[in-house]
């Protein structure tokens, strides 16, 4: 599976540069076992879903088993690392299995070591990591070679001040080509980032709190991610915001439970919406919006308009003069020149004939037609007779259906990936640019 073999690489650089102590990943020295849970808003299902979940084993403040579930709708992968280490307390050997579904294949990472410092870092399988040290003894150089002993990756530490200061220089095969990723170390924590290849390039600049975790990430474009934290009585993050103002549909939501070699325990693993709602001002109004017009009572059945404006802009209000902008989607139509709008408020369907066609009336509201299916399944054809599909707000792909003559010639027998049999009824009567119900055969 692609995901888990991106995972296992994103992993390797990481394993060799961490001791895989509580004080490595910012938690206190009693802490025995972490839990943290990861969410996101899903647009299918008009809530937030947990993507996956880390439980980290600890034992006299070292890792020993980290657990990785994934969650795919009602699929679940799952993943685990198991530690090992010398009697001087580096780590030796961290093996990889698949627990449940295919999530990878059997690995282990093997680290060796003269006089204390790491020399090789061994990816079975994979690629064996080589490591250079000058004088002082300060990491200067990795080679990265592939199983045919080709170098694929050099990266240099560079302008030391102390022994937590530096340069770090990422670059492809042997190191001599323009393309880089360069990060410039402060007190072992990452403030600024270069990445150039060709004629692109990246600038990136941290910051962080007191307790070294990351607070900001901006780049050169002025974008930005922001991550706001929680926290209990001994400073353990259980609580973690990560929001994107350029693109809010990547905001996610961590919480975490901690708990203490005495048995004592802190945070939650539950999502947990009103610390969502404190630091996500999207999702915040959204909901706030949500929340106001579900109150509102309608006596008429449609009641959606909407103006076409200049360039593409598009206003929608209710009868009332409600402003609907924000709790309705505008469906993308890719076959045929009509607007479907799904609106969130009471999960129905609206659509304009013909809207997208240049000859449609601007600066002139138009009724929406509300429209009803008993499968929630729509269908539309364009003068080319080719059928689209719609359901809850999203077009589906035509791939995902079939569609065969009826034994009532009037009508049409689409089938589904799925197996579900549907039928498309009247189809000579039906006009171009009109969105019918779907019924089930």
């Amino acid at each position: 599976m692609k995901l888990s073999f991106l995972f296992f690489l994103s992993c390797i650089p990481i394993f060799a540069q961490q001791q895989f102590r509580t004080s490595d990943f910012g938690y206190s020295n009693d802490v025995i076992k972490v839990e943290e849970s990861l969410y996101k808003f899903n647009k299918e299902t008009k809530g937030f879903v947990r993507e996956n979940t880390y439980i980290t084993e600890i034992k006299n403040t070292y890792f020993q088993k980290q657990t990785l579930e994934s969650y795919f709708g009602e699929n679940r992968l799952i993943g685990e690392y198991q530690y090992h280490y010398n009697p001087d307390f580096t780590i030796k050997e961290i093996a990889y299995k698949s627990v449940e579904g295919k999530f990878g294949y059997p690995m282990k990472f093997l680290f060796q070591y003269e006089k204390g410092k790491l020399r090789k870092m061994i990816a079975e399988g994979m690629q064996t990591t080589f490591y250079e040290y000058d004088k002082n003894g300060n990491r200067i150089k990795e080679i990265e070679k592939d199983l045919r002993n080709e170098v694929v990756k050099t990266i240099l530490y560079q302008d030391y001040k102390g022994t937590t200061t530096y340069t770090k220089l990422n670059k492809d095969g042997e190191g001599i080509g323009t393309d880089f990723t360069k990060e410039y170390f402060e007190n072992g924590l990452v403030k600024y980032k270069e990445f150039v290849s060709g004629d692109f390039k990246s600038e990136t600049s941290f910051s962080y709190d007191a307790f070294r975790n990351i607070k900001t990430q901006v780049y050169n474009d002025s974008s930005r991610i922001d991550y706001n934290y929680e926290f209990d009585a001994k400073n353990n993050r259980i609580k973690i915001a990560k929001l994107s103002r350029a693109l809010p549909e990547d905001n996610s939501f961590t919480f975490v439970k901690i708990t203490y070699a005495d048995g004592a325990t802190s945070g939650s693993t539950n999502l947990d919406l009103d610390f969502v709602k404190k630091y996500d001002e999207v999702f915040r109004e959204k909901d706030s919006l949500l929340q106001h017009y579900q109150k509102i009572a309608y006596s008429e059945k449609d009641y959606l308009s909407v103006l076409k404006g200049d360039g593409d802009k598009i206003e929608i209000q209710d009868s009332y003069d409600n402003n609907f902008e924000k709790v309705v989607q505008f469906v993308d139509t890719p076959e045929h020149s009509s607007l479907v709008i799904f609106n969130e408020v009471d999960q129905t369907v609206h659509f304009v004939k013909g809207f997208y066609l240049d000859d449609f009336s601007k600066h002139e509201w138009q009724d929406a037609e509300k429209i009803e299916s008993p499968t929630r399944i729509f269908w539309v054809k364009n003068n080319k007779f080719k059928i689209s599909f719609y359901q809850d707000g999203k077009y589906l792909q035509s791939s995902n259906f079939s569609i065969e003559n009826d034994e009532n010639s009037k009508h049409l027998v689409v089938k589904s990936v799925d197996g579900t049999i549907y039928q498309i009824q009247n189809i000579d009567a039906s006009e171009a640019g009109r969105l019918y119900p779907l019924f089930k055969k």
